[in-house]
């Protein structure tokens, strides 16, 4: 079954030069943005209580990813799944990578990490968050880096950690509030009566 959702979506390459120009974008270039989204969710405009809402939110994200990585690493360790372009001779490769570990997939482990820390508080961003992993993973298979399963155990593990770590965005109001005296404004909001 894996090798068979494999074999078609990987099969779509190669046919249309914008879809596969689009498919590596997404599968090598779309993570890089995730520093510049928790930096945007940090400092973006609103009022005090929005804002420090959204920067313990970010904070538990960057925090998620770490940890969600780090799972990934682990199970890695434990398990060894060749690439589709070292174990399966049909699969067309559209990006250069290593052939190293396949299982889990860490580009997709933290896409999804991120729209499941940020879906729990903001549900709409967490929402094209998600839609963003799901298709940063279906590209990752595209390009033939990766099979179906190393993206399911990556989505397990990638929003098991972000929600989990989500839950703890409350108890940093008070870290916050603390640092909040001792920084500038702009930095660090303190968190308001209701947030």
């Amino acid at each position: 079954m894996n090798d068979t959702v494999q074999d078609w979506i990987n099969g779509l390459a190669g046919h249309f030069s914008p879809l596969d120009d689009f498919m590596k974008l997404a599968a090598r270039d779309v993570i890089y943005l995730a520093p510049l989204l928790l930096l945007a969710l940090w400092f973006w405009p609103g009022t005090d209580s929005q804002r420090s809402l959204n920067q313990r939110v970010a904070a538990v994200t960057f925090f998620g990813v770490v940890v969600a990585v780090a799972v990934a690493a682990v199970i890695g360790r434990l398990y060894f799944e060749p690439r589709p372009f070292v174990s399966d001779s049909s699969t067309k490769l559209l990006i250069n990578h290593s052939p190293d570990n396949s299982f889990p997939s860490d580009h997709a482990s933290v896409a999804f990490a991120i729209a499941g820390a940020i879906l729990v508080w903001r549900h709409r961003l967490g929402a094209g968050l998600l839609l963003i992993a799901m298709i940063l993973s279906f590209a990752r298979v595209y390009v033939g880096v990766h099979w179906p399963t190393d993206i399911m155990a990556a989505a397990l593990i990638g929003l098991g950690v972000g929600t989990a770590t989500a839950l703890a965005v409350p108890l940093l109001a008070t870290p916050q509030c603390r640092l909040s005296r001792f920084l500038p404004h702009q930095l660090i909001t303190p968190p308001g009566p209701t947030t």
